[in-house]
């Protein structure tokens, strides 16, 4: 969040960073390459940890199992040689108390940055090796000159770096910008919050941030700019919210019509109460002239689906087309038949409109002359020679994988369309009301009777003939299995398994006389679609595919999924992988295969043999990886917190959230004075969002 205005770029910190000494025209370009481009820029990137270097650990006390910071002197350096480019670099190091050793696997080239005689700090883990060792240290060397005291006997600040840029470099720059802050930082948090919370003074805040006099200064600082980054976000979240809600110019739908009640009473099964809230829900908005904004979210197999149709047709009974946009050729195909099944025996013509349509003009003039009632399809829909008759509802699947601009493109179609959005992805409720806070939020978090959990398992390389035998037994019994592997092609990069060479060993040896078949993205849409026909005819045994079958395929008689190098994959998509199977009444399985290489990645695998529950899963998914990595986040612009934690700072958003909406019932439009930044912050956050 940028918190002050914009200032004279020959002064103040608005000036460029080159006019700080030792900043050239190539350190300014590697700078900005890390988005310092002004003093202001370098006062506000913030340190990524700390060194306490107030206390040094003398060698001499030095324990095995301890992370320790000491002071030494170099007194020899060398380096042996282990195979390709690697060597180990042992490093004898001295102070007054005595002597130990430093050491590091890495390139050869190590060994030649230490000299005799160089000073310099080594913070690691000290490992027992005939007497304490640090193995694979942080070091940095001293100058000896009066630059050093920025980088000893305190607190120092470590930041994330680039080629060209030293932690001492830019120490130095830093606090050459702190030494020019004389009152030339605008306070940006209104006074009455700032001291109710506690916090520093903006530019006190800025100087704990990267030298405090303690870590406790340091996180006290840090939490300001956290708040306040939250507090913009929270303001631009609810200020759209009540914008949209004040719009009254929507369309207003019929939501008691034949259409929609001949498909409900066509419908072999009920409705789950999960599914009458969420369909009850979107009747409401749809016949409000408010134009509706909301998301249906559920788990994999809760009949999403079948609540979207409901709304199709209700938009049908007011003369109104429904768009359907999905993220893959595949998923729009199977959208386009489950559509044509409910609706065309109602009298509701669906077209298919994606790069594969085989008469794409025709198809185009059935949209606009309004023949087509529902039109399903991928990004060719958002093309601009595609024109709606009466568009009214807009139907985005798996909303995060579209762009803000491809959304719109396709809103825009429409005079006012309502908006309803689904993902079978679910997020946690802290980050949902963040990533969705200007839309009205639905949850299906029930699946319909008859679904038998799928049981999840690893199969470690010793049992897996033993699965291969039981695969064969399914397709004897006319149940089909998936093999999804992580790459289409081998390559000498990486030792992942290669869906091609997978399914051509496997159907020659341990799977030969079965039926097998390959589906992956590089294949064109004719062919994918051929290959989902055969599967959908009970054609195929076994489908080698890549994460393409990730969302989307429902069959039935599908009731084994097996995953290769599962550790590879995110907790969330492995998720969606395994909603591939148990869509019938049969039980169903997945096996995860291939050894975890790393401690999340056996988590990943812990957590989906213990649990089918999809809100778990995300939750575990944003304990492991963190919000910058779920999906939706960089859709919504929160990859650009540059203090925020979603994850770790659960409280303070819901804090923000509850001030924001105190400070707008007071002063709707932030026109108070002291409300200036905050206003610049929301606009921000809105214009991200659009």
């Amino acid at each position: 969040m940028k918190t002050t205005p914009p200032e004279n770029p020959a002064t103040g910190l608005a000036r460029a960073i080159d006019s700080l000494p030792g900043i050239g025209p190539k350190r300014a370009a590697t700078l900005a390459g890390m988005g310092v481009s002004t003093l202001r820029d370098l006062l506000f990137y913030f340190p990524r940890d700390y060194r306490d270097r107030r206390r040094i650990r003398p060698i001499a006390l030095v324990k095995p199992g301890e992370y320790v910071t000491i002071e030494a002197e170099v007194l020899e350096s060398k380096a042996r040689h282990l195979r390709k480019r690697m060597a180990l670099t042992e490093v004898s190091l001295r102070d007054a108390s005595g002597e130990m050793k430093a050491i590091w696997f890495g390139p050869a080239y190590l060994a030649r940055q230490f000299r005799p005689g160089m000073r310099g700090f080594f913070h690691g883990f000290a490992e027992d090796q005939q007497g304490p060792v640090l193995k694979n240290p942080e070091h940095e060397m001293l100058s000896g000159d009066e630059e050093d005291r920025i980088h000893t006997g305190r607190i120092v600040p470590l930041y994330r770096l680039t080629e060209g840029v030293s932690q001492r470099l830019l120490r130095k720059w830093i606090h050459l910008a702190l030494e020019q802050l004389d009152g030339t930082l605008e306070e940006t948090l209104p006074e009455t919050l700032r001291r109710r919370e506690g916090f520093p003074a903006i530019e006190d805040a800025v100087r704990a941030v990267h030298y405090p006099r303690s870590l406790a200064d340091a996180e006290a600082a840090k939490r300001r700019f956290v708040y306040e980054e939250l507090l913009g976000m929270q303001a631009g979240i609810v200020q759209k919210r009540r914008a949209r809600q004040d719009q009254l110019d929507g369309n207003v739908h019929v939501v008691n019509g034949p259409f929609l009640g001949e498909l409900g009473g066509s419908l072999p099964f009920a409705l789950t109460g999960a599914q009458k809230r969420a369909v009850a829900d979107i009747l409401e908005d749809m016949a409000a002239p408010r134009p509706m904004l909301r998301l249906v979210q559920g788990d994999v197999g809760c009949g999403k689906t079948l609540v979207a149709m409901m709304a199709a047709a209700a938009a049908a009974d007011g003369g109104f087309q429904t768009a359907v946009l999905a993220p893959t050729e595949i998923l729009a195909e199977q959208h386009a038949r489950t559509f044509r099944e409910r609706l065309e025996p109602l009298g509701l013509t669906v077209e298919l409109l994606t790069r594969s349509t085989v008469s794409p003009a025709e198809a185009r003039k059935r949209v606009a002359s309004s023949e087509a009632v529902v039109v399903v399809g991928t990004h060719a829909i958002i093309q601009e020679k595609v024109k709606f008759h009466r568009l009214g509802l807009v139907i985005i699947d798996e909303q995060h994988r579209f762009g803000v601009m491809q959304r719109a493109t396709l809103t825009g179609k429409g005079h006012k369309p309502d908006i309803l959005h689904m993902t079978a992805t679910p997020i946690p409720r802290t980050l949902a009301i963040t990533l969705y806070g200007g839309m009205d939020i639905t949850t299906i978090d029930e699946l319909p009777p008859g679904r038998t959990p799928v049981k999840t398992s690893y199969v470690t390389q010793a049992k897996v003939p033993g699965l291969y035998q039981y695969i064969r037994e399914q397709a004897g019994k006319g149940f089909q299995t998936y093999f999804v592997c992580p790459l289409v092609d081998e390559s000498e990069l990486s030792d992942l398994t290669a869906v091609t060479r997978h399914f051509e060993e496997l159907s020659s040896g341990p799977f030969k006389g079965l039926r097998t078949a390959l589906l992956h993205g590089r294949m064109s849409g004719a062919e994918k679609d051929e290959i989902m026909r055969l599967l959908k005819r009970r054609e195929i045994d076994v489908l080698f595919s890549t994460t393409v079958i990730e969302v989307g395929i429902d069959v039935p008689t599908a009731t084994t999924m097996v995953i290769e190098d599962s550790g590879q994959f995110g907790l969330t998509q492995l998720h969606q992988l395994r909603g591939r199977v148990g869509r019938g009444a049969e039980q169903s399985y997945c096996f995860l295969l291939g050894k975890p290489k790393t401690p999340d990645a056996k988590q990943r695998i812990e957590v989906m043999c213990a649990t089918t529950d999809g809100f778990v899963i995300a939750e575990e998914d944003l304990n492991l990886r963190g919000p910058g990595e779920l999906v939706g986040v960089r859709q919504a612009g929160l990859q650009d917190l540059q203090f925020a934690d979603l994850l770790r700072d659960a409280r303070l958003i819901d804090q923000a959230r509850r001030d924001a909406e105190s400070i707008l019932e007071d002063d709707p439009h932030l026109k108070k004075r002291e409300h200036r930044p905050l206003a610049r912050a929301s606009e921000r956050f809105q214009r991200l969002n659009a």
